[in-house]
């Protein structure tokens, strides 16, 4: 019984913890370009070699996570909401630098594939990236149809000149988007940043900011980094070395002057869940009560699971019905210590009761009663008058006791 029990109050604080963080126990192992994604377009082998160097690296499945102070990763699907994005944006310019990485591939599963596993089809549009940043900066976002032959080239860089070009290069240009890192032959910035009147050294080797009215400049804003070309921070762009250096490099500038975790973003990938009331209550400051209330819940049940013999039943102050009036008298005149009272009444309820039983008038004189109900006989050596006598002069609860007990066993002895 006892481990049956104790299984079962696992079970439903597990059922409760499951409910409470929804889709935070899935592995987000879909196939899809996010962080925590296994397949050559998603971003956990950065994640992980970022843990591996020594960064602190966390998942957010809510919006929460917007709020960190460190880097904050963004990797938004084809079709997220552009208003929204430039919301978190606007929300984060005194926070922390944000990185977007825009999608690039269309993918899709294949029964022949793992788990996680997708092949992919071509790319997106450049629209679907423009479209993205739309409420952001104006860009012009565009992908080589074919992968370029010949030999590696060098793309050039703010923060390390040794990237390799991808074969099929997404690049973007714009008004207010500085270069970090540029394609040699077209010019365009296949990482850039946003000219939003703040000051950062470490991304503007190749393109320095534009903005020279002193109003306009800000030097607390982060430094929000866009990624068009998708292919140097995900699983497969880090199968090369020299990439995988290039995006190490590219993260320590982007969150250069903070020491916070860097996050990856799972809610603009489909992966958040909702806030309720359970998932505060697995959550500080809420878990030590929470905490508290299953220890409780715990001694409760130990101490009924201890309990010897049944429950007994409380019992009512006050009866129902003529014995109940009878019992309630007796406990209040007893209560006032009051027992020597009744001791006359009853005497002499005992002493009609008995001259009735022996068919004696009610008028008859009280010196003739006694004589006739001492006639008959004694009852452990005494006689009516005498136990009557010994109740009519009883002063404490014991001799009123004693004195009416005695005078109703010769009642019931002589009279029945």
């Amino acid at each position: 019984m006892f481990i049956m029990f104790a299984f079962g109050f696992a079970a439903f604080v597990a059922l409760l913890y499951g409910m409470g963080t929804g889709d935070r126990l899935s592995s987000g192992n879909d196939g899809q370009a996010h962080g925590a994604s296994n397949s050559l377009v998603g971003y956990k082998a950065l994640a992980e070699l970022l843990r591996k160097t020594g960064t602190n690296i966390q998942y957010s499945r809510s919006p929460a996570g917007m709020n960190n102070p460190g880097l904050l990763i963004l990797t938004p699907g084809a079709f997220s909401d552009a208003e929204a994005l430039a919301q978190v944006m606007q929300d984060r310019s005194y926070i922390g630098p944000t990185m977007i990485v825009l999608p690039k591939w269309q993918v899709a599963p294949l029964p022949a594939l793992k788990r996680g596993w997708v092949q992919r089809f071509g790319t997106f549009d450049g629209n679907i990236g423009t479209d993205l940043l739309s409420e952001i900066v104006d860009v012009e976002i565009g992908t080589t149809e074919k992968p370029l032959k010949g030999g590696k080239v060098k793309l050039q860089s703010a923060i390390d000149g040794q990237v390799n070009r991808p074969r099929q290069p997404t690049s973007m240009k714009g008004e207010y988007l500085r270069t970090v890192t540029r394609d040699p032959k077209t010019g365009n910035a296949l990482i850039g940043y946003l000219d939003d009147g703040g000051i950062y050294p470490q991304l503007d080797r190749l393109d320095e900011s534009q903005i020279t009215d002193p109003e306009e400049i800000d030097d607390s804003y982060f430094p929000l980094v866009i990624v068009a070309d998708a292919d140097l921070l995900n699983n497969a762009g880090m199968a090369d070395k020299n990439t995988a250096i290039h995006a190490l490099a590219l993260m320590e500038a982007t969150s250069a002057g903070t020491e916070g975790t860097v996050t990856f973003d799972l809610t603009f990938n489909g992966l958040g869940s909702s806030e309720n009331l359970l998932t505060l209550a697995f959550k500080p400051p809420f878990l030590s009560a929470t905490i508290c209330l299953i220890a409780a819940a715990i001694a409760a049940a130990w101490m009924a699971f201890n309990r010897f013999g049944p429950p007994m039943r409380e019992s009512r102050d006050i009866e129902f019905g003529k014995a109940a009036l009878v019992t309630n008298s007796a406990g209040f005149i007893n209560r006032m210590r009051r027992e020597y009272l009744v001791a006359e009444p009853y005497a002499e309820m005992i002493r009609d009761q008995a001259a009735k039983g022996i068919g004696l008038s009610p008028a008859a004189e009280t010196s003739e009663v006694h004589r006739k109900l001492d006639e008959l006989g004694e009852v452990d050596g005494n006689r009516f008058s005498a136990l009557f006598n010994q109740l009519y002069r009883a002063q404490n609860s014991r001799e009123v006791a004693d004195g009416a007990a005695a005078l109703y066993i010769w009642k019931k002895e002589k009279i029945g």
